[in-house]
């Protein structure tokens, strides 16, 4: 069996994310690239930009 591997640039859109720094919730809405970086919307309506190290994504990569 061949194994799929996934990059940061494959997360979509929409996908929750918990920011390592202080456990908030937040959604990609966008990916900017070098470096990889995720535009994200947290709970309370603000946005920012981090890295993909300091976000956990939840449900990625998917389960095959």
């Amino acid at each position: 069996m061949k194994k799929i591997y996934y990059t940061m640039n494959e997360v979509p859109v929409g996908t929750d994310m918990v920011y390592k720094y202080d456990g908030r919730r937040c959604k990609l809405l966008e990916i900017h690239n070098f470096p990889t970086m995720f535009k994200v919307e947290f709970e309370d309506g603000t946005t920012g930009l981090c890295l993909t190290h300091e976000v956990n994504i939840i449900g990625w990569p998917p389960n095959e």
